[in-house]
């Protein structure tokens, strides 16, 4: 049977996983200039007419809309000089699903890193000098598992994007409109599948990076102890 210190200790590492992944996924979200540099790597203004001064009140007044409690979501922009409302109601109900999915990754992050510093903390205090062990194999672990996570999707990204984002979809919006016309609904000509697959990507990279780099510290850590 694992003892108590076993099941945190692996508490810990999905923990850690989690805090990785959801503050990620939140920097990116609230990357301005990243939306900019992906609206432009990915063509988004010889595509739709949009300048890219813009697009850029474009991407801000979405990451403003996932930071405060006004529904609906409406964003106007000049298209050739005239200002229009880019956003149907199916687009608007689309965008209210992925603000909740945010919400809940925001929880996900704060309840991980509490978690995670919770085990740290009692691992510390109740083991002292052999807790620092503990700890040290937990962090490794959930690198190890992270890393181990984002190459498989990694993978299966690179081999079917999308599928694999076609059934993210149907898990983070069960029921929800996620459909849309790539000529006539701007919600999915400002954000083509492109700039999601690059988003995809900058997530992983980071917590790719992220988790090696924990793990050598870890790793140098105890050579120096030895």
């Amino acid at each position: 049977m694992p003892t108590i210190w076993g099941i945190v200790g692996w508490v810990a590492a999905v923990a850690l996983v989690l805090l990785l992944v959801a503050t990620n996924v939140r920097t990116t979200a609230n990357s301005l200039w990243l939306y900019e540099h992906l609206f432009e790597r990915n063509h988004v203004p010889e595509r739709t007419g949009i300048t890219m001064i813009e697009l850029r009140k474009v991407g801000a007044t979405i990451q403003d809309y996932f930071g405060n409690d006004t529904e609906p979501l409406v964003v106007v922009a000049e298209i050739h000089g005239a200002p229009i409302s880019l956003f149907g109601s199916d687009e608007a109900s689309h965008m209210a699903d992925v603000k909740q999915l945010f919400a809940k990754t925001y929880r996900v992050q704060v309840i991980s890193g509490l978690v995670l510093a919770t085990s740290i903390a009692a691992a510390w205090y109740r083991r002292r000098r052999s807790g620092f062990d503990m700890i040290g194999l937990w962090l490794s672990r959930g690198s190890i598992i992270a890393a181990a996570a984002i190459a498989t999707i990694g993978v299966a990204s690179v081999l079917a994007f999308q599928q694999v984002f076609l059934l993210f979809h149907y898990i983070g919006f069960p029921g929800g409109n996620f459909t849309f016309s790539t000529t006539t609904d701007y919600l999915v000509q400002v954000f083509p599948n492109a700039f999601w697959s690059d988003i995809t990507f900058v997530i992983g990279s980071m917590t790719m990076a992220e988790a090696v780099l924990l793990w050598g510290i870890v790793w140098a850590v105890r050579r120096f102890r030895r």
